[in-house]
């Protein structure tokens, strides 16, 4: 039996084993699937589920809602995927894959392959948005959060520390410490990293413009000033007058052009992660450029977790030099939006293909 897709990390999404998106109409529904497929195999008493999503609701109201939450799933899905025996509840084991726990059985292998594909999953928080208002779900919610982001942030690092990126590959240092930033945003040593490989390719501005955003950030959110190791790395590069020559042209350096364009733009690099993405983009889709900035357009073309559509894209738009279709994209509220979409290939002054270059008119 083909398997269903939940994405959790970063909100939720649900496709089908045709690679359809799924809609799940409630929060409630949403968080009771998302709760029994993590829990795969595992039954469950209906006064549990009953405490942690209806435990405000009067006894009788309460039981009630579970069991219109329940029918619904079960149409909601083909098969034998829910199950009930009395007042026991379970998900059909292997029915649902779930990318938290793809995530989390990865990181037991150290492998190169292994981790690079924890840094791929992660794409923010454990069920992120999805409160519900009940106590217990979003105690458990926000402890997985916690849980889930200390694997990441461990599987990354070790990807980083264990020297597999090599120490020349400064664009893959840079993405997978900028990942790191994701799940901790005031790691010290991950942001000496980008400042250090900013200024090694002679983009200075942008080392410097990366300290002084997270000094703000700091004040705002932690009412603390930058640490002793982190001004030492700022000055460091401020005081180093030596021209470096930048290894090779840098697709972030030149993606700021995207903010005088009236449409919506996203710039993506060769391997599909987000490196421009302007004004127009977070007014037409509702996600902010630091929620885009090193992601996939998967969540817009394929919000349900499939990445076969956006790779298809950019892989039609580099070999024949455009590509462009009328498409129905998913905004950050889960409202779809029609657009013409036309991308096309981006390439260096050297005549070296470095990207694409997405244009959205509007359907």
């Amino acid at each position: 039996m083909k398997s269903y897709y939940m994405t959790t990390l970063g909100g939720f999404a649900l496709r089908a084993p045709s690679g359809e998106p799924v809609p799940v109409p409630t929060r409630k529904q949403m968080a009771l699937l998302a709760y029994l497929a993590v829990h795969p195999g595992r039954v469950m008493h209906r006064a549990t589920l009953v405490t942690m999503l209806w435990g405000a609701d009067e006894e009788d109201r309460a039981r009630h809602s579970l069991s219109q939450a329940l029918y619904g799933l079960k149409r909601l899905l083909s098969g034998d995927a829910i199950c009930a025996q009395g007042q026991m509840v379970w998900l059909a084991d292997g029915c649902i894959q779930v990318d938290a726990l793809e995530m989390t059985r990865l990181a037991d292998d150290r492998s190169v392959h292994a981790t690079a594909t924890v840094e791929r999953l992660y794409q923010g928080d454990f069920l992120a948005g999805l409160q519900t208002g009940e106590e217990p779900f979003d105690h458990w919610r926000l402890s997985e959060q916690e849980r889930l982001r200390r694997i990441a942030y461990c599987s990354i690092d070790t990807l980083i520390s264990s020297g597999a990126l090599g120490l020349r590959d400064h664009d893959a240092l840079l993405r997978v410490s900028q990942s790191l930033l994701r799940v901790d945003p005031f790691d010290e040593q991950a942001h000496c990293r980008v400042m250090e490989i900013y200024a090694s390719q002679g983009v200075r501005n942008m080392a410097i413009a990366h300290f002084q955003k997270l000094a703000a950030d700091l004040e705002r959110e932690l009412d603390l000033q930058p640490s002793e190791r982190l001004v030492e790395a700022y000055e460091a590069i401020c005081n180093n007058t030596e021209r470096v020559r930048p290894m090779h042209y840098r697709l972030e350096d030149y993606a700021f052009v995207v903010e005088q364009i009236p449409q919506a733009v996203v710039v993506t690099d060769l391997e599909n992660r987000i490196v421009g993405w302007n004004r127009a983009s977070e007014r037409v889709f509702g996600f902010s450029k630091s929620e885009m900035i090193g992601r996939s357009p998967t969540m817009l073309y394929a919000p349900n977790g499939d990445s076969r559509l956006a790779d298809d894209i950019l892989g039609k738009a580099l070999e024949s030099g455009s590509w462009s279709a009328d498409v129905t994209l998913k905004t950050k509220s889960g409202h779809s939006c029609r657009q013409r979409r036309i991308v096309a290939p981006l390439y260096s002054p050297e005549g070296r293909c470095i990207g694409a270059f997405g244009q959205g008119l509007a359907g």
